[in-house]
């Protein structure tokens, strides 16, 4: 809520100058958003989530560490050595699901992957209502469909949120929270940016950076911004403390790239950026350029199109931080920019719907205001005219659906496979029985929730003595199940189902 002039009037001259200056024009609340209509498009996102499980699913590295924990809470033994890096809001649902025994997997899935749907359809709102706030329109429709499709065809985008990664539901927090800044709602804006803070730290600035701001119009939200910041720092620092001993082994283990990491090149820096480049394809970036620069021109002169403005220098800013963070020696993963590039595909399709608003006007002017239909169709041409112009460059993100497909049906292999190998073997404990189990690095989390173990407890290297789940973890045939042969003396298959061999020093597996 915006400040009072008679809250204004009780502070210092300077500062209620300063708030006024901050205080943005408040959207009447007859014509703000109705809450409800997010509630909606929450439960259809997470509606259709469910109905993805219907195709082979399974989650990936990080979310199956994030299940394991959750399980772990549960049973009041927390171990996070040895897996990925905290993180608070995955876990707490984690924690929920995992009263619901070998469903919480789905759940999380369902979780995840509801996310990023939701994202979609926000990017859709947010570009339609940059373009055209009057209402729906062919240009605002224009905006909202290539944000979505934008965002969808962004490289690694529907992979990474197939996965159960997280950063789906950090690009909904975030567009959810603009949307609800746009009505005026700053409280709950708050909120939503506490939320994405939950996901990423890298989200703590710009959750303390709005929280000031929203102190500054607005006294009485002092509570709120304090508890959101202090319970931020608990939920992420308390329990990795609980789980390791070490306040900052999340820090520490985000501070451990992978060899492929961009952290490893000779200016991380500039390799973050060159890898963000091909994210999102060319003509899209034009057209947010374009947007973004229109909006320049127009806020310098009339003080309008600043949230597009705000939109795109917050995806710049991501984008930028993401990669000072690599050159520090983070691990600057790909899917970490995720964030910005989907608020640039809504600036994107923002100049895509400005287009379509200057066709309709140049139809208007040649013929007169008197002839709608006629400005109608020069948008709907227009936008055909656009669509396939960005053929050439959307076609390939397309086709690569279908090696994607075959990818994903390859990783819930890997997850059934296991699933039923331990069943022949006589089950988890049976298996285990024999000794310590040993896997290839990027099943340990997987391995781990199957055999009802910390993470810690599965080891990479075979010991004397011990049972070894073996398989590839891509379908790609030149690489050997992990760990690689040969294995030391005694160990023998136990039960082999497509993709995964369970071996054990024991006879039979006993």
């Amino acid at each position: 809520m915006a400040t009072s002039t008679a809250e204004l009037g009780s502070s210092p001259h300077w500062l209620a100058t300063l708030r006024a200056r901050l205080t943005p024009g408040v959207t009447p609340r007859e014509a703000a958003t109705d809450g409800r209509v997010y509630a909606l498009l929450a439960a259809v996102a997470l509606a259709l989530a469910a109905l993805t499980l219907l195709y082979p699913s399974t989650p990936t590295y990080d979310p199956w560490a994030w299940i394991v924990w959750g399980r772990e809470i549960v049973h009041i033994d927390l171990q996070t050595t040895g897996g990925p890096s905290w993180k608070p809001f995955p876990v707490i649902f984690t924690t929920v699901f995992s009263l619901f025994g070998s469903a919480a997997p789905d759940l999380w899935l369902v979780m995840a992957r509801g996310g990023a749907i939701l994202a979609v359809m926000l990017a859709f709102r947010l570009g339609a209502r940059l373009t055209d706030r009057d209402g729906w329109s062919v240009a605002s429709v224009t905006a909202g469909f290539i944000a979505a499709v934008a965002l969808v065809i962004s490289s690694q985008f529907v992979r990474t949120m197939s996965l159960g990664n997280s950063e789906g539901l950090m690009v909904a927090f975030t567009l959810w929270a603009v949307e609800r800044h746009l009505d005026g709602r700053y409280r709950q804006a708050y909120v939503l940016v506490f939320l994405a803070s939950l996901l990423r730290p890298e989200i703590w600035l710009f959750l303390g950076a709005y929280g000031l701001w929203l102190l500054l119009i607005d006294r009485d939200a002092l509570r709120l911004v304090v508890g959101g910041g202090v319970l931020t720092l608990a939920l992420w620092f308390l329990p990795e403390y609980w789980g390791s001993g070490n306040f900052m082994r999340a820090a520490d283990r985000a501070q451990q790239p992978n060899p492929n990491s961009p952290a490893f090149a000779q200016h991380p820096f500039v390799q973050v950026i060159k890898d963000t480049w091909p994210l999102v394809i060319t003509p899209v970036k034009a057209a947010a350029a374009f947007a973004l620069a229109l909006a320049a021109v127009d806020w310098l002169r009339n003080r309008r199109q600043g949230a597009v403005l705000a939109v795109g220098l917050l995806g710049f800013s991501w984008i930028v931080l993401i990669a000072l963070m690599t050159q520090a020696g983070f691990s600057g993963n790909p899917r970490y920019i995720i964030l910005g590039t989907s608020l640039l595909a809504v600036c994107g399709g923002v100049g895509f719907g400005r287009v379509v608003q200057f066709a309709g006007a140049l139809v208007q002017r040649a013929f007169g205001p008197t002839r709608p239909r006629l400005a109608l169709a020069a948008g709907v041409l227009a936008f055909a005219l656009l669509s396939l112009a960005t053929v050439h460059w959307a076609a390939p993100r397309f086709k690569n659906f279908g090696k994607l497909d075959k990818a994903l049906r390859y990783q819930a292999e890997l997850r059934f496979d296991l699933r039923d190998a331990l069943a022949k073997a006589g089950g988890a404990t049976a298996f285990k029985a024999c000794g310590k189990a040993t896997a290839g690095k990027f099943s340990v989390p997987l391995v781990a929730w199957y055999l009802h173990e910390h993470t810690l407890d599965v080891g990479l290297t075979p010991e004397p003595r011990g049972v070894i789940v073996a398989a590839r973890t891509t379908n790609k045939l030149s690489l050997k199940p992990q760990p690689q042969q040969p294995y030391p003396p005694g160990y023998a298959p136990v039960q082999t189902v497509r993709t995964t061999t369970l071996f054990s020093t024991c006879p039979s597996g006993q």
